[in-house]
């Protein structure tokens, strides 16, 4: 038996009042104090959809609900070299302040931490567990397709044993069950509240808890006020059973990326997202402002639809993969934040080789595969990507410039995001840019996700020997059998081509010097503001 107490690096301060039109799940804070202590975040979207269970795709939205809410467990805070991380591969108590697995691995046993409760003062319990994990089965979606790949098959298997016990049994034992959870999907509710907007209509009280978060708020923040399209303020819990070292968190929404840089360098903002890779060199000398780095798990790849003319021919896709220029991609287009892309399995996942990536800039080749393809020079492919990025539509110039060498023009389709992603989830783009995270630092998981699943294997790819291993190995425990299937999906797949490997974007998070407790969470990449304190308050 294993026990695994909960454990998490924060500061501590007290909560403050501030009150703003157009408020959303607005709960009731202590009064405002002269040394309230805020952080200001420059970020380029407003929220969406706030329903953890099926939330938008949005990375805003789910970056507040994971500061908003609170799951079983959550991800161990290391440091390595000074820098803080939040440990993909390891994980702690969270509501749950311990786990127990059983030897055979098929029953999880959680213990709830004693006298715990919601914002509004009501205990966070099994009963609140349980009712989280009826719901998330009862409306089906992403997080219940997570928990059942991880063997948790229905609400039946999550039994309640007392009021702060909560047993997971599981069909098949699997190391994937952990990294599933970790996440906004599992945010623990509170059935006293979300009962009463459950309605025949809306069984799941969905509508509700789209816009309103008030009285459920199980972890470090409620939201106290948000003004759309302008700002969202989020105030420190006053229930949060932890620790936390700044007293409120605002959200400026300003979609312009050199605005957000400006106001940044001002001291009008403490941190900001998405600042120009273009712009960072120049910051990485300011005295004033930090450039927090990471290698990313993220994915950034060109696909290619294996079921639609010209690229459903193998050799063709080996040559558009010779003729991209990867290197001047990374230095020219992230200015060097970012490393090649190898591999179907991220650099930082466990299995990761580089050992069967073949492709490097090499127009010869390019031009040798295309004549062996039978694909005509002159032929004109469309590459489709969003208007939103900068580095996007930069790429794209780039790729065009090199597969014109070898006798193929690029017509370059900037399309608005909402519409890119509409037809990129039914598999209407022939040729595109696209990204990927995966929550769980699993290769397995990553294979199932981006080259089976009907959500989004989008370059429609078909290998049966892949597909078997992915089916034989996705829960199998056995390190050593899963590390040899793993280097065989990766050297079949690089072999065929489906998409041409691009890089894994750095993570940046630029902030102002003396703000401090930034943790780099590489599994969903988004920033827990809980630790977030500017030097000058003190200790």
């Amino acid at each position: 038996m294993k026990t695994k107490p909960g454990l998490r690096f924060l500061y501590g301060i007290m909560i403050a009042l501030l009150t703003l039109a157009g408020a959303i799940g607005v709960t009731a804070a202590p009064s405002q104090q002269e040394d309230d202590r805020t952080l200001i975040i420059a970020v380029p979207s407003d929220i969406q959809n706030l329903d953890p269970t099926l939330s938008s795709g949005d990375p805003m939205t789910q970056e507040v609900l994971t500061a908003v809410y609170a799951y079983l467990i959550d991800f161990e805070v290391t440091e390595e070299n000074g820098v803080m991380a939040g440990d993909p591969n390891n994980f702690v108590g969270d509501v749950a302040e311990s786990y127990e697995i059983s030897d055979d691995g098929l029953t999880v046993t959680f213990h709830i931490r004693p006298d715990i409760t919601f914002s509004n003062g009501d205990p966070i319990d099994a009963n609140a567990v349980k009712f989280t994990y009826d719901r998330i089965f009862g409306q089906g979606g992403v997080t219940a397709a997570l928990t059942q790949m991880a063997a948790v098959e229905g609400a039946d298997s999550i039994v309640v044993v007392d009021d702060l016990t909560v047993e997971f049994r599981l069909a098949t034992a699997n190391d994937l069950l952990f990294g599933n959870m970790a996440q906004f999907g599992h945010s623990i509710l509170n059935p006293n509240v979300v009962e009463p907007h459950m309605t025949d209509d809306d069984p799941w009280a969905h509508e509700w808890l789209s816009a309103n978060t008030a009285g459920t708020e199980s972890g470090a923040y409620i939201i106290e006020s948000r003004e759309p399209g302008n700002q969202i303020v989020l105030a420190r819990n006053p229930n949060y059973w932890r620790e936390v070292a700044n007293d409120r968190i605002i959200l400026q929404i300003i979609p312009d990326a050199s605005s957000r840089l400006a106001q940044l360098q001002a001291g009008a903002v403490d941190i900001a997202y998405g600042i120009s890779t273009n712009d960072l060199p120049g910051l990485e000398g300011n005295p004033d402002i930090t450039v927090n780095r990471n290698t990313s798990r993220a994915l950034q790849y060109l696909g290619m639809n294996n079921t639609m003319a010209p690229f459903d021919n193998e050799l063709f896709r080996q040559a558009i993969a010779y003729a991209v220029p990867y290197d001047t991609i990374i230095e020219q287009v992230l200015s060097g934040y970012g490393v090649q892309m190898t591999s179907p399995v991220s650099v930082g996942m466990p299995t990761h080789t580089d050992e069967f990536f073949t492709y490097a800039e090499d127009l010869d080749r390019a031009r040798e595969l295309l004549a062996e393809s039978g694909v005509p020079e002159g032929t004109e492919i469309t590459l489709a990507i969003p208007n939103d990025s900068a580095e996007a539509r930069e790429t794209a110039v780039w790729v065009q410039s090199n597969l014109r060498e070898i006798g193929i023009e690029v017509v370059i389709d900037e399309m608005p995001g909402a519409a890119f992603t509409e037809q990129l989830q039914r598999r209407e783009h022939a040729f595109f840019l696209h990204n990927w995270t995966s929550i769980n630092n699993d290769p397995f998981y990553q294979f199932f996700w981006l080259l089976q699943s009907e959500c989004c294997n989008y370059a429609i790819y078909e290998n049966q020997e892949v597909w078997d291993l992915i089916g034989e190995y996705m829960l199998n425990t056995d390190t050593a059998a899963r590390e040899e299937a793993s280097r065989e999906v990766q050297r079949l797949m690089i072999e065929d081509a489906p998409w041409v490997f691009l890089y894994q974007p750095d993570t940046i998070v630029v902030t102002r010097t003396d703000v401090d407790g930034y943790t780099y969470y590489s599994a969903d990449r988004y920033v827990r503001y809980e630790p977030l304190f500017r030097e000058d308050w003190g200790g």
